[in-house]
């Protein structure tokens, strides 16, 4: 990763916004919906929480590596929900550290039933200066010295709130998600050397309940994410044997210049509370090596059906006007 340093000098050099990719994509997007779209959480008859873990080009250093702790539990009789998510992001010099909450409300029609959602956190970001390294400067003794006037030893750090929208259909068998997160007040390191910019992203996802035998289903999906700029889009399948069992195939990428990989699913249902998934990415591109493997893990917690969720006590009305 020896371009991070080049590059992040040549951002200071020029006293420019930064901009990039700014959201980590899983590939075990459709046990994963909540991480990209809270409004799902309001359907939800019980307490869920999951934790997952990504390691991409693990050999690379420097590689992304991502992990990502979240909860939501149903409340107001399971028409309303609340959760939380916490994501840690490293790649290269950089890591990201973000928690938001979230507040989801469903809407039951004749036509379906939808949701709306609205989170709510901050993001820190933060760049190891010292591990950047400059022509003119000193790396064998244990102070470290650039002699750069615009670096030093020590780490940047910035902070920003954050917010996203979303919403959620769910019809018979189809389920539809159109969220846009990232929307941020103010940029990370908003002062008269550089900048660095959030880009709200947006992601519409899709999926269908196919029941094939008494034992068996399969969950077709399509998971699209732009930030308007650039748009990726990865095509699943996932497969279960009498709930305990899973497997599931994937394709990233849709045109020449947007394919990136095979995602190759299994899991297993260890008791009536937990599951586990693994998940890995055979490259497709052109960038592909095979040292450069990714592997990506969840673990899945499913409590017991909410109270709030089951009926209305009945309404008891008294005649009596109390003065």
């Amino acid at each position: 990763m020896r371009s991070i340093p080049l590059l992040f000098l040549v951002f200071m050099i020029l006293i420019v916004p930064a901009y990039g990719q700014q959201l980590p994509h899983f590939s075990m997007s459709a046990l994963n919906k909540y991480q990209f779209n809270p409004a799902v959480s309001a359907f939800s008859d019980r307490l869920s929480a999951a934790g997952y873990h990504r390691d991409q080009w693990r050999s690379a250093p420097g590689g992304p590596s991502t992990q990502i702790l979240n909860a939501f539990f149903p409340f107001d009789y399971g028409e309303s929900a609340l959760g939380f998510q916490f994501k840690n992001d490293a790649i290269g010099l950089e890591r990201t550290m973000s928690i938001f909450v979230s507040y989801a409300h469903r809407f039951n029609t004749e036509y379906g039933s939808f949701a709306i959602a609205v989170n709510s956190g901050a993001e820190q970001k933060s760049i190891d200066q010292s591990r950047l390294r400059t022509p003119g400067g000193n790396y064998v003794e244990e102070n470290i010295q650039h002699n750069d006037p615009l670096l030093d030893a020590s780490g940047l750090r910035s902070l920003v709130p954050k917010f996203g929208l979303s919403a959620w259909y769910s019809y018979g068998r189809w389920d539809v998600g159109l969220s846009a997160q990232n929307f941020a007040i103010g940029s990370h390191f908003g002062g008269d050397l550089f900048s660095f910019n959030l880009n709200p992203v947006y992601s519409l996802y899709a999926d269908y309940f196919y029941p094939v035998l008494e034992d068996w289903f399969v969950v077709p999906s399509v998971h699209i994410y732009s930030d308007l700029n650039q748009t990726q889009v990865h095509f699943s399948a996932l497969g279960s044997y009498q709930n305990l069992y899973f497997g599931g195939l994937g394709l990233r990428g849709a045109t020449s210049r947007s394919i990136d990989a095979l995602t190759v699913m299994a899991g297993v249902k260890v008791n009536e509370r937990f599951s586990i998934y693994y998940n890995y990415d055979i490259g497709l591109s052109s960038m592909y090596n095979p040292m450069n493997q990714t592997h990506e893990f969840a673990l899945i917690y499913r409590g017991a059906e909410w109270p709030h969720s089951r009926q209305r006590p009945p309404v008891i009305y008294n005649p009596r006007f109390m003065e």
